[in-house]
């Protein structure tokens, strides 16, 4: 998606230069024009470059694990959401409705890409040793 609006916003700024261009026509583009694409075109730019950063992790199929107890969060937006698996200060994200999981605690076995800590493969279990409940 960060990638779609970092073109979207590259093709629009050389949109505008190519018709000032064009036409001969000099004009002032408004401020707040100028400063909501540069805003966009930033912020694409830093959500491409931040899910790039497990890429080697992901082609080399590096995935740190944690095992241990968890509380299993899930947060539900309209737009979407994601399942959250937290470890005290640690959080691994999943996507939404992972697993058919539901809220609560767990004893948990987490593989995830250690810089974006997104998850790999998520286990849980009603304790530790005890009955697998998920596994994916």
């Amino acid at each position: 998606m960060s990638f779609v609006m970092l073109v979207g916003m590259s093709a629009y700024i050389w949109h505008l230069y190519k018709l000032k261009k064009k036409n001969g026509v000099t004009y002032k583009i408004p401020i707040k024009d100028i400063l909501g694409v540069a805003f966009l075109f930033l912020l694409s730019g830093f959500l491409f470059v931040y899910s790039l950063l497990d890429l080697p992790n992901v082609l080399a199929n590096k995935t740190k694990q944690y095992k241990g107890d968890c509380e299993i969060i899930i947060f539900d937006i309209t737009r979407g959401g994601h399942t959250e698996v937290n470890f005290g200060k640690n959080s691994v994200m999943f996507p939404q409705d992972y697993q058919g999981i539901e809220e609560g605690n767990y004893y948990c076995e987490v593989e995830y890409y250690p810089r974006t800590e997104q998850g790999k493969s998520l286990e849980l279990y009603q304790s530790k040793g005890g009955k697998l409940i998920n596994q994916k």
